[in-house]
């Protein structure tokens, strides 16, 4: 599904993680510019799905030009996984380093130019994904 919106478009993506899990998400493209563009990877913190109160913060960074990826934790919201709502820093880490991966195959997006940005919880979980 595609929804278009005036300063970007949204597709719900879905990318692979180990264990043969889909990790499921909105992908943000902006609508200005040529690309590839830069790009961020966004989640929530903690048990926390992509609808629950920092979507605005997705369309600010699209609307700025970022291609954005927001997806929810493996076992949360739309994505597959179980057991269900068990919340693994590790694994969660681990499944962030997938969503750059898929970012990096989009032709939108400029490999070189990829972000993190991370609700509560899951802020920590990008300082650490991004020192590793």
């Amino acid at each position: 599904m595609t929804e278009t919106q005036d300063n970007y478009t949204i597709e719900r993506v879905a990318f692979a993680a180990d264990g043969n899990v889909q990790l499921r998400g909105n992908l943000y493209i902006p609508a200005t510019g040529d690309g590839p563009h830069p790009a961020l990877t966004l989640s929530m913190g903690y048990g926390g799905v992509k609808e629950q109160g920092a979507l605005p913060y997705a369309e600010a960074f699209a609307s700025a030009g970022f291609v954005v990826l927001f997806h929810d934790h493996r076992g949360f919201g739309e994505s597959g996984g179980t057991p269900r709502q068990d919340i693994n820093p590790w694994q969660q880490i681990e499944d962030w380093r997938r969503a750059i991966t898929y970012l990096q195959s989009r032709p939108e997006v400029d490999p070189e130019r990829i972000g993190l940005w991370g609700s509560s919880y899951s802020g920590g979980h990008a300082l650490v994904l991004g020192a590793t």
